[in-house]
């Protein structure tokens, strides 16, 4: 009977043991099951990150790549796991549309998709993932200030910004007086609150509303909020809701469509016989319907045609206190040439000329602009005379190598003499500016965005009223005289400056608006 118990006891035994063995065996082989798709998973999500990696390299380089070029980008290696499959796509037509996805969310923009999936083995188990790429075209005069280089903002007077602002370099804000930034502010660098020519805090307020309404103040009752602070990234997120970000908080470059090692100035030069499509596609000589070069005046074919008193070429014309150089002046009166039928058809018009030793660009007569507005683009430096577009307002673009506004009272004659005696009369300006400008070089300021229009008057009580968007996306060439407050150059203005509304429907967009370009991470799936 003890043996049969025995037995029995030991019977139980074994029977437990080899449960017990059994379990143990089906959880290890289910944990190296779920080890394998985990590896997997993680595999093919990182061949999906290279590749798109891949193709934000393409688009950067390539404006519009064909499907086999797409199709072409290397199948990802990732270790010892097989990618058993890497198909990358390009989706449907461009579209214009309003970004929902990425850094730059709220503005219009024309949007190409692309798709990549990947799938990685692991052992006996494989796992895909998706996710699509945005290749983002971003109309540029929807922003109200936008620089390539760093942006510099210290107004002496109060100042409000009613658009977007940004940089893809860094910011430096402050004010003796104040800064109130009603729409968000962007920088591709880091925020500082101080000058960059001196290292001082100035003791202003600056205010960014956040997205909620609330202008909330950079000053935090003890300190000044910017990258100093090793909060910054959260603090700023905290308190701007997102209205106010840089590199902190991993922001993408905004860049005309060309290779990155090219100078933007490229745009607004002068064709040359060994341009590529890339060079065509972004010069402004490719786009405009009627071309000045050097006397030559041609339609977009080539055909020479005839602008009977719409440009006047006169050497050492006037001298530009700034630059201490006379100048030798090609005129556009901008009137003449809507009265004689002559304005470009489809909006576009390009001039460059090489006469005299200091060679410029001048409009004159050109509050009234033609109906479908107009855009003028040269590579030398930009003057206008009297007031712009003020008349009947239209789309209009300004686009050169630096500008300088001259009042509806200036006087060539009276250029060379003393400041005082150059006084300016009431001056309004609509238009997209886009233009050039000299950078701060040690203690030697580049004047900020406050100065970015270049003045010869004494200006001291009188009001210059602007409406458009201020952008900069390269140093001046040929106007390249550092920046020089009071005699003998000039006294500011009353500054009643602001982005212009209406630039937020494309309607109201310049002819020929050009756009930047950004490579954003769209939706994002694990298939299987």
């Amino acid at each position: 009977m003890v043996m049969m118990m025995a037995l029995v006891l030991m019977s139980g035994l074994i029977f437990l043991a080899g449960t017990s063995s059994l379990r143990s065996t089906r959880e290890t082989q289910t944990t190296a099951v779920e080890l394998d798709h985990t590896r997997a998973f993680y595999a093919a999500e990182a061949a999906v990150e290279e590749g798109s990696e891949e193709l934000r390299t393409l688009l950067e380089n390539v404006i519009d790549p064909s499907s086999d070029q797409v199709a072409g980008l290397v199948r990802p290696t990732i270790g010892e796991y097989t990618i058993e499959n890497f198909d990358v796509d390009k989706v449907g037509p461009l579209t214009q549309e309003n970004i929902t996805a990425g850094d730059y969310q709220g503005l219009i923009g024309f949007v190409q998709r692309y798709t990549i999936a990947a799938r990685a083995q692991s052992g006996k188990r494989s796992s895909q993932v998706w996710r699509e790429i945005q290749h983002q075209f971003i109309p540029l005069f929807q922003f109200g200030v936008f620089y390539e280089n760093d942006l510099e903002i210290f107004p002496g007077v109060a100042m409000t910004f009613v658009g977007p602002i940004h940089t893809n370099a860094n910011l430096y804000m402050g004010s003796g007086a104040s800064i109130a930034c009603n729409s968000t502010v962007t920088a591709v660098g880091y925020y500082y609150h101080y000058r960059k020519d001196n290292g001082v805090d100035e003791a202003g307020p600056v205010t960014v509303t956040n997205g909620f309404g609330v202008p909330q103040n950079v000053w935090r009752g003890s300190y000044w909020l910017d990258e100093r602070r090793p909060t910054w990234q959260q603090d700023a997120l905290a308190l701007w809701t997102g209205n106010f970000r840089d590199r902190s908080h991993g922001l993408t470059t905004l860049r005309l469509p060309l290779p990155p090692t090219d100078n933007q100035h490229k745009i607004i030069e002068r064709p040359l016989p060994g341009d590529n499509a890339t060079d065509r596609n972004a010069k402004y000589w490719y786009k405009a319907s009627v071309r000045y070069l050097d006397g030559a005046i041609t339609d977009s074919s080539g055909a020479v045609i005839s602008m009977p008193g719409v440009f006047s070429y006169t050497q050492n014309q006037f001298t530009d206190a700034r630059e201490s150089r006379v100048v030798d002046v090609l005129n556009i009166d901008i009137g003449a040439m809507i009265a004689g039928g002559y304005s470009p058809p489809n909006g576009i018009m390009y001039v460059s000329h090489t006469n005299g030793d200091r060679a410029v660009v001048r409009l004159k007569n050109a509050a009234t602009l033609p109906v479908g507005g107009l855009t003028i683009v040269t590579d030398r430096p930009l003057y206008t005379q009297g007031h712009f577009n003020s008349v009947a307002k239209k789309g209009a673009a300004l686009m050169c190598d630096a500008i300088t506004l001259l009042s509806p009272n200036w006087n060539d004659a009276l250029s060379a003499g003393t400041m005082s005696a150059r006084i300016p009369t009431a001056l309004t300006v609509n238009a997209c500016v886009m233009a050039g400008h000299v950078v701060t070089v040690g203690t030697t300021y580049s004047g900020g965005l406050e100065n970015s229009f270049r003045f010869l008057e004494n200006w001291s009580g009188v009001t210059v009223t602007f409406r458009g968007s201020i952008v900069h996306l390269w140093s001046s060439v040929y106007n390249i005289g550092s920046w020089r407050y009071g005699s003998p150059v000039y006294n500011a203005p009353r500054r009643v400056w602001g982005f212009d509304t209406d630039l937020l429907q494309p309607g109201n967009w310049p002819p020929g608006t050009p756009r930047v370009q950004t490579v954003q991470r769209g939706a994002w799936k694990q298939i299987s």
